[in-house]
């Protein structure tokens, strides 16, 4: 009878930790901007780029990732409607100055999906061939 009462702490503590963490990691995410190359060069590779985002969407908890692209900031993933919206435009070449927008971003992880062109510091690029 006492293994039982001990074996039924255990796991009412165990229990109380897993929703403790649960309910700290729910309020206080972290952040994670994805930044998107929309270079024409890159147009025949934005489905798989589409589908990146999406795995990356469905693997990930407790975070918040923010999408952008080279020309503008677009917000939280969750509130894009359409996932296609994020590569609705295709011109220009990016370069490291496009990212400069990006210098006062708060986020603990900052991805570029690009061609491996540029390897700007801090960021974590992800080449599409």
């Amino acid at each position: 009878m006492k293994f039982i009462k001990i074996f039924g702490i255990f796991i009412l503590l165990n229990l109380a930790a897993w929703l403790g963490t649960h309910y700290y990691l729910s309020r206080h995410q972290a952040e994670i901007l994805v930044v998107v190359d929309t270079s024409f060069a890159l147009k025949p590779q934005f489905s798989a780029m589409e589908d990146w985002i999406e795995n990356l969407a469905t693997t990930t908890r407790y975070k918040q990732i923010t999408i952008g692209t080279d020309k503008a900031l677009l917000g939280d993933l969750s509130t894009i409607k359409a996932k296609s919206s994020i590569f609705r435009t295709a011109f220009g070449r990016m370069s490291e100055t496009d990212l400069g927008r990006y210098s006062n971003s708060a986020a603990s992880k900052k991805i570029l999906l690009s061609d491996g062109s540029i390897q700007p510091k801090g960021w974590t690029v992800i080449k599409f061939p």
